[in-house]
This record gives C-alpha cells, sequence and structure tokens, in this order.
C-alpha cells in the first residue's frame, strides 16, 4: 500500500539482543515496575540487567558478595565494583576486568572515546562511569548502545553519558558450567 503525504511510517531499528546476556531482553522499565514505579540504583540495575535476576535478587547478591558493606534489608543505594563484580560472578557471569592501562589512552577515557578507540571487540561490558553503573553493548564501528537504570538500549551520544569518564570496565560473558 502507498504511503501518502498525511500519513508517516516510522521503522523502529532494534539489533536483536545477544541470547547469551539478559540486556535487551528486559529494561529499566521493567526494573522500575518491580520497585513500584520508582526509579531503580545504578549498581543494584547493572547486575540484575546483566545476569536476569530480578531487582530484588541483585540486591541479595550484592549483600551476600560484601555482608559488611550493606544493611541486612532495604535499599542498596551507593554499591562498589569490587562487589558488583563479585555479585556477577555469583549469578553466573563471567566478568573479566580489563586494566584501563591496556587501553589505548593516556590517563582515563571518556566512554564515547572507549567506544569508539577503545580497541574492545563487541560484546557486553560492565562499565563504571563518574559515580554510575552501567552496561555497554558494543557493536563495532563506534556504534554502542547502553543499559542502565534508566536508559535501555539507547545509542551512546555525548548526551547519554558519552562525556563521563570511565574508571573500570569488564567484558561480559555467560560462566561456564562447573565440571564435576
Amino acid at each position: 500500500m502507498p504511503v501518502t503525504s498525511r500519513q508517516r511510517v516510522v521503522v523502529m531499528s532494534q539489533p536483536f539482543p545477544d541470547p547469551e546476556h539478559e540486556a535487551g531482553r528486559r529494561g529499566a522499565e521493567a526494573l522500575a515496575a518491580e520497585r513500584g514505579g520508582h526509579l531503580p540504583w545504578c549498581g543494584p540495575a547493572a547486575v540484575a540487567l546483566a545476569s536476569g535476576c530480578s531487582y530484588a535478587r541483585a540486591c541479595d547478591l550484592l549483600r551476600a558478595a560484601s555482608p559488611a558493606h550493606y544493611p541486612a534489608t532495604g535499599e542498596i543505594v551507593t554499591a562498589y565494583w569490587r562487589d558488583v563484580v563479585a555479585a556477577l560472578g555469583m549469578a553466573g557471569v563471567r566478568c573479566t576486568p580489563l586494566p584501563l592501562s591496556d587501553l589505548p589512552f593516556a590517563g582515563r577515557p571518556t566512554l564515547l572515546g572507549l567506544a569508539r578507540r577503545g580497541g574492545l571487540e563487541p560484546g557486553l561490558y560492565l562499565v563504571r562511569v563518574t559515580g554510575h553503573f552501567l552496561l555497554l553493548r558494543l557493536h563495532g564501528f563506534g556504534l554502542a548502545q547502553l543499559h542502565d537504570n534508566r536508559l535501555s538500549g539507547a545509542v551512546l551520544t555525548a548526551r547519554t553519558h558519552g562525556r563521563c569518564r570511565v574508571s573500570h570496565v569488564a567484558r561480559l560473558g555467560r560462566a561456564l558450567p562447573a565440571q564435576g
């Protein structure tokens, strides 16, 4: 059927989600719905999105990773890098930290610089930028999408955390099944 000048066709192009990872199948909206419409905190949100677990389970994993750092109940507002990495490991997500010194930058790169000139392979990464956790899905050729506590598959631009400085980065993958 031909399109007339009064009709507008909108084509949404979303890359198929990587079946190895949760990010892309569920987003910030689902996490907010679990919390009665309230915006989730970024640390537990990163764990929930990367592992496929609920937001409440992500908080429990963070508590199990470091009981001394978090209250036994209630909100987890501030999470630590080592605890997020440990929680992902307990959830069956392999998390391979990449030292920033191994990347082709002097100092801490911006998130946009990391995506475009970091030399990273396409895939899913856990990233800590200026006080915030997020998942970055690199597609190659500088194209990347963000998944965090408020963005679900947003294309990385200067306005979507692109100018934030990266302090930590880790490649994510499924953990191998236990042998034995």
